[in-house]
């Protein structure tokens, strides 16, 4: 829920929506050019409207994503926390976005399974 909250209040600040939803950045510090490359290929993906993103790794939480995007008109958080690989968070976040869309009009969101049932049903913890 915290990580939640830091992606609710980050996405107040346009410059931090912009330069995380790039496909890329060139920023030049010290005399030197560094390109910078987004890892969440959602962002630059059809069918995708994510106002903020930020992908991660550290030892205690493993890889993850929380972003802000939008799923059927509807603003969401998504806070995915240790992946199983690389890749592994972005099909994540694809298939919860999926399955929203295909329970549309039948369930409500709030009828939408937590991260922790879902862990749960994985055999995760």
């Amino acid at each position: 829920s915290d990580l939640a909250k830091l992606v609710r209040a980050a996405y107040e600040y346009p410059l931090i929506r912009r330069y995380s939803t790039a496909d890329g950045l060139q920023v030049e510090a010290g005399g030197k050019v560094r390109n910078y490359v987004n890892t969440n290929r959602l962002t630059h993906t059809e069918g995708w409207n994510i106002g903020l993103s930020k992908t991660g790794f550290i030892n205690e939480a493993g890889r993850c994503l929380v972003m802000q995007t939008y799923v059927e008109g509807q603003p969401l958080i998504f806070v995915l926390l240790d992946s199983y690989g690389k890749n592994s968070r972005i099909g994540d976040a694809a298939r919860i976005k999926t399955w929203l869309e295909e329970r549309n009009g039948k369930k409500t969101l709030s009828q939408a399974p937590s991260a922790a049932s879902a862990s749960r049903q994985s055999g995760r913890s």
